[in-house]
């Protein structure tokens, strides 16, 4: 760490002469000790946009109050949030500085300050230089003034470029945090920096395969990590957090970008807001960079490259853009890299009411950066795969009797099953195991699942498989203080192997009274349907047949 020292020397005035010290002076002192990186750091990232980031630094603290200043912290720290622990002094102030160094910035804050204004001659190559003053520099444009007079700078079409004599002294390349501190022990102390930042993301998927006689699957879970920021972490312990926390929406103080908790009224609408800010935020930093790609001719450390996508991907998977560690390459902003990690599962704490999953091992997240870890490996999940189809009467139309059910998978979340871990949400994609190789055979949503319950995905249509419905209401045995039908499913199997058939019955609000009172099949409940299970031969055919009866309410 670095210290700075000022001193200031004051005339002590003495009233009427009398008590005057002999030196007539008093000395104060103004110290600021600068921590310009963490010795280590841990993020832990939150589903909802924002992250946890914990650094430990070694600071030399004078025995005089001081301000205590931690350079490299993320820009997009919430000030309120910053925790300073394991520090034997008190804490009298914080303050938060941060005016990126960035053209825009750097532009505006020069507003009325002399540059070098340079002009290429298109086909010449003639190259001259004029001073120019900035006199406005804002979204409209950026205007100078000449010797000639007040004229736009040209940003496209005519190669224009400005050099800055000095640096504006309020930017920074880098954000600073800093604490002003009493007076205390002198010496080093290793002390403990927290707060919540925005810009972090992460999300689960999975990849499922699943066996040829569809009994097994190998299931696979993944971490994608997301670093939005323009701040790069080297050798940081990552960690995710699984869980629906309470949190505040930002405009009204709190931590959330995307909403209150207590706004959404399940776990859909708060996943979908999710998703939804996710595309915002980075729709934002492609308007940014499409913006400072617009300022080429004005950039204060050269034009920024222009890159195809296919050259992103070659580079990126050449290791081209491996060694960005933020800030610039070439003059252009750091990419977004896709990057595999090795496969070593994270490992799983319950803490209260979420999990975290902790990476085996320090890993560095740059900026504008995507990782994948693995969390979930479980070979041979006891699985059932069959065709299903949830009827709901209100739904059915008698002008297209015929319908395609669902292919599923069902499997218990328990060891007993090969499982038993807690899943976070994400998407499922199933593979099929084939002769010369997987092949890609459908993907489901599933929410957060904890240990216990079943689970059920939907992840393709029948092929070869087609049911007739038919709804009979029109009924002579019926008591009078109650409404029936009788409903039958008609199915034809043109497979070449027999299939299991499950149909729900849903009951809905209206009937939500209903009872079974004869069906061909063995009637039983599931998630509060009413369910039948049986097997349709391979090329044949096989019927479900019920009565639904309907007590008039009192």
């Amino acid at each position: 760490m670095f210290a700075r020292r000022s001193v200031a020397f004051a005339l002590l005035a003495l009233a009427g002469g009398a008590g005057a010290q002999e030196s007539g002076y008093r000395v104060e002192t103004s110290i600021e000790v600068i921590s310009p990186r963490p010795d280590a750091m841990s993020i832990t990232i939150y589903r909802d946009l924002f992250a946890l980031i914990t650094e430990t630094r070694t600071v030399d603290l004078p025995a005089e109050p001081v301000t205590l200043t931690f350079a490299g912290v993320v820009e997009t720290l919430i000030p309120q949030s910053a925790v300073v622990q394991q520090l034997d002094r008190k804490l009298e102030e914080r303050n938060y500085d941060y005016d990126r160094l960035a053209p825009a910035s750097l532009l505006r804050k020069s507003v009325g300050k002399t540059v070098t204004l340079t002009r290429t001659a298109p086909g010449s190559g003639k190259v001259t230089q004029v001073r120019a003053v900035i006199v406005a520099a804002n979204d409209d444009g950026i205007t100078l003034r000449t010797e000639q007079g007040n004229e736009a700078l040209h940003c496209s079409g005519i190669p224009e470029s400005l050099t800055f004599d000095e640096m504006p002294a309020e930017l920074h390349p880098e954000p600073k945090l800093s604490v002003r501190l009493a007076g205390g022990t002198p010496g080093k102390q290793t002390i403990r920096v927290s707060y919540l930042a925005q810009g972090f993301a992460w999300a689960s998927a999975y990849v499922a395969r699943l066996d040829s006689h569809g009994t097994s699957m190998d299931l696979m879970g993944w971490v994608n990590l997301q670093n939005f920021t323009n701040s790069g972490f080297r050798d940081a312990q990552v960690q995710v957090v699984a869980g629906r926390l309470n949190l505040l929406y930002d405009e009204d103080g709190g931590t959330s970008t995307i909403g209150a908790t207590e706004d959404f009224e399940n776990e859909e609408e708060l996943q979908q807001a999710r998703e939804t800010r996710l595309a915002e935020v980075d729709e934002e930093r492609e308007d940014a960079e499409l913006d400072l790609a617009m300022l080429s001719g004005c950039y204060p450390f050269g034009a920024p490259v222009a890159r195809t996508e296919r050259e992103v991907f070659e580079r990126s998977r050449l290791g081209g853009f491996g060694g960005g560690y933020g800030g610039y390459e070439d003059g252009m902003l750091e990419e977004v890299i896709v990057t595999g990690m090795r496969r070593s599962v994270a490992s799983l704490e319950t803490l209260g009411d979420y999990q975290l999953y902790r990476l085996p091992w320090p890993t560095d997240l740059n900026a504008r950066q995507t990782k994948q870890a693995v969390f979930l490996d479980k070979q041979d999940v006891k699985v059932e795969r069959l065709y299903s189809f949830r009827f709901d009467e209100y739904d059915f139309d008698d002008d297209e009797p015929f319908v395609r059910p669902n292919l599923m998978v069902s499997f218990e979340n328990r060891k007993s099953s090969g499982l038993g871990e807690p899943l976070p949400a994400g998407i499922v994609r199933f593979f099929d195991a084939a002769t010369d190789g997987d092949v890609f055979a459908g993907e489901a949503r599933m929410g957060d699942k904890p240990i216990g319950l079943p689970i059920e995905l939907q992840y393709a249509r029948a092929m070869d498989l087609m049911m007739r419905i038919e709804v009979d209401d029109d009924l002579d045995d019926v008591p009078d203080d109650a409404e029936a039908a009788d409903i039958t499913f008609a199915v034809a199997n043109a497979k070449p192997l027999p299939v299991a058939m499950e149909i729900r019955q849903a009951l809905n609000e209206d009937i939500a009274n209903a009872r079974i009172v004869k069906a061909n099949h063995r009637t039983t409940r599931k998630f509060g349907d009413y369910a039948w299970r049986f097997t349709v031969p391979a090329n044949s055919a096989g019927s479900l047949t019920y009565r639904l009866l309907v007590p008039e309410e009192d």
